[in-house]
């Protein structure tokens, strides 16, 4: 067989049928061949290229200086490979790997340089479908890691709860504890926003600090005053020495006022100057006092309604809104209800160092349909009524109350009815301590965990004799 014999002809054959681009530069920089492939992705013919710079017909963002077929040809590189786009017809930029390689003539003298030219597109599209890939694949991820975390958690501080909302609300006192800025939680009466302040103390740095508690509703208009901001002896009658106020008290440490909206005009006047100044004079004096405290306020009215009615300043109502935390009422998050119930009976049980209690299915079922318009507090009252009527450890239909059960009003004032039955517990539980003390008071208050004053007001009021 005779063997096979290279020519011109059949080298431009095989340069022709590549699916590469290839072209040839002579010494100076200048087109000399060009094959079909590098015609169909450069978009000019071999004619036309043929004898003009390979910077006129190869445009892309590093020819010059620092070109890298000059580099070929000045320092006799063997083979450069690099990455750039050309800039072809109609502003379109092509991705392309270039590599260029030296051509000599018999003589070892350098003549030019071949570029073989691969469009890379394809593989720069495959790349970036994989970085993408890669980053939804992280970000499902992330997403699984923050639903089995939402799962998992149950409990922040002593609030329970595993519902969307509630868990925004997790998220949302994490986020002002790290802070001092003023909160104000609002929500109807009974959702726990006293449960919350005391949560967002205990997770931030003023925690170790006093935390002082402010029933705005509970105090008398002319005694709000004096309690919040102290008075100096004399200030009025009854003044018989000089008083520190609620808030001197917790310097340092972290303020709660409760139901905040039912001050009146004249004491927010005072409580904006707190906020904005740190500052305030006790009543009747003139010294002007200075504090570090950490406000946090709570309302079950519509602060935003009483703005516009004219009973709470606009400017305080923004001062203490900083950050709004809205707690939703019970019949929003119902799916909370099982695990409360179960958070108080073990509470309950605690307490009582007894067995741990039940709820039947029927029972809970009556609890998940009720509307519990007192929240959280109508709630923890149910359970215990249903605990001192209960017999065994499960917390059968016909131990809770009736109004749950559909087969009665629900009494008013939340509920008289469970004061009257836990009460009369409390009275027992007094009788069989007192007796098993054998009438010492003293040691029947330490044995219930209560002061002696404390004991002697309860037997008062539930009429137990002194033996």
């Amino acid at each position: 067989m005779d063997r096979f014999k290279w020519s011109p002809l059949n080298l431009a054959d095989i340069l022709k049928s590549m699916s590469d681009a290839v072209i040839t530069i002579d010494a100076a920089e200048m087109i000399t061949s060009m094959n079909a492939a590098a015609e169909a992705m450069i978009g000019i013919t071999e004619a036309e290229a043929i004898g003009k710079s390979c910077a006129e017909v190869l445009k892309c963002e590093i020819w010059g200086k620092n070109c890298p077929i000059k580099a070929v040809l000045d320092q006799g590189e063997t083979a450069v490979y690099f990455n750039v786009h050309l800039e072809l017809q109609q502003g379109r930029r092509l991705p392309v790997s270039i590599c260029t390689s030296l051509l000599k003539n018999g003589s070892g003298e350098r003549i030019g340089v071949v570029a073989c030219i691969r469009d890379i597109s394809h593989v720069l599209r495959l790349v970036g479908d994989l970085e993408r890939s890669k980053e939804e694949i992280a970000r499902k991820e992330d997403n699984i890691r923050t639903l089995l975390r939402k799962k998992r958690r149950e409990r922040l501080g002593d609030i329970v709860a595993r519902s969307p909302k509630m868990q925004e609300i997790f998220e949302l006192i994490e986020l002002v504890a790290k802070s001092d800025v003023t909160v104000l939680i609002q929500g109807e009466s009974g959702t726990g926003k006293e449960l919350i302040a005391s949560t967002i103390r205990a997770l931030s740095h003023r925690r170790g600090g006093p935390f002082i508690r402010v029933s705005c509703a509970a105090l008398p208009e002319g005694l709000l005053e004096s309690e919040l901001f102290g008075h100096v002896k004399g200030a009025f009658t009854g003044a018989i020495r000089d008083k520190p106020g609620r808030f001197e008290l917790a310097d340092k440490g972290t303020i709660f006022l409760d139901e905040v909206g039912t001050m009146n005009l004249s004491i927010q006047v005072k409580l904006l100057r707190v906020l904005q100044e740190r500052e305030f004079e006790r009543v009747g004096g003139t010294k002007t006092t200075k504090v570090d405290v950490r406000v946090i306020a709570a309302s079950n009215q519509n602060l935003q309604k009483a703005v516009q009615e004219g009973r709470f300043r606009e400017d305080l109502f923004y001062r203490l809104n900083v950050i709004p935390i809205m707690v939703p009422p019970l019949r929003e998050h119902k799916e909370d209800i099982p695990l409360l119930v179960n958070t108080i009976l073990h509470r309950l049980t605690a307490k009582a160092q007894g067995e741990p209690l039940k709820v039947s299915l029927e029972a809970m079922n009556l609890l998940i349909e009720h509307d519990w318009p007192g929240n959280v507090r109508e709630l923890e009252n149910a359970i215990e009524y249903a605990v001192v009527r209960m017999a065994g450890d499960t917390i059968l239909p016909q131990s809770l109350p009736s109004w749950i059960k559909g087969k009665g009003e629900r009494p008013h004032g939340l509920g008289q009815l469970l004061v009257n039955v836990i009460g009369e517990r409390e009275r027992e539980e007094i009788i069989k301590k007192v007796a098993e003390c054998q009438g010492k008071v003293s040691d029947a208050a330490k044995a219930l965990g209560v002061g002696r004053t404390t004991l002697w007001r309860k037997m008062k009021r539930y009429q137990i004799p002194k033996r």
